[in-house]
């Protein structure tokens, strides 16, 4: 049986390929129904194969929304493998970090407060709350022949 297909065009057109509807019932009683090219494998296998593409489908999800990777640098396996690895890497150590400092704020805050701080000297417990305006003790320790760097 051919589906038909409602493109933007005038006129009646049908696709190339056969397409088979397999309609699939949830765990929570609902019911799906795919459109498949695949005319040997049983219902149960393209739903077994449609679940562990959405799986899929969610890691990437959860990786552009957690890891903040907006778009990948190459479109082949070894472009997109090292910037995963690295976004889990400093991901996993982000999240040892809150859990040894007892830090209490969301990781996505804390990420953006670590990437703000980042060359600054501070105590990862107190991240959260500002720093003092002027330290006590604050004083320039260079030599006095030699010249120090100031920035306002």
């Amino acid at each position: 049986m051919a589906w038909r297909w409602s493109g933007t065009h005038k006129g009646d057109s049908r696709l190339p390929i056969r397409l088979r509807r397999v309609r699939v019932r949830r765990q929570d009683g609902s019911a799906i129904t795919l459109l498949t090219n695949d005319l040997d494998r049983s219902a149960v296998a393209i739903a077994a194969l449609c679940k562990g593409r959405w799986q899929i489908a969610l890691l990437f999800r959860w990786l552009k929304q957690n890891l903040r990777i907006r778009r990948f640098l190459g479109n082949n396996p070894n472009a997109i493998r090292p910037q995963i690895y690295a976004a889990l890497i400093a991901y996993a150590l982000l999240r040892l970090a809150t859990r040894s400092h007892r830090v209490r704020i969301p990781i996505l805050r804390f990420t953006e407060l670590v990437a703000s701080c980042l060359f600054e000297r501070r105590d990862l417990s107190t991240i959260a709350r500002p720093p003092p305006v002027n330290p006590p003790g604050a004083r320039n320790h260079a030599p006095e022949r030699q010249l120090g760097f100031t920035y306002a």
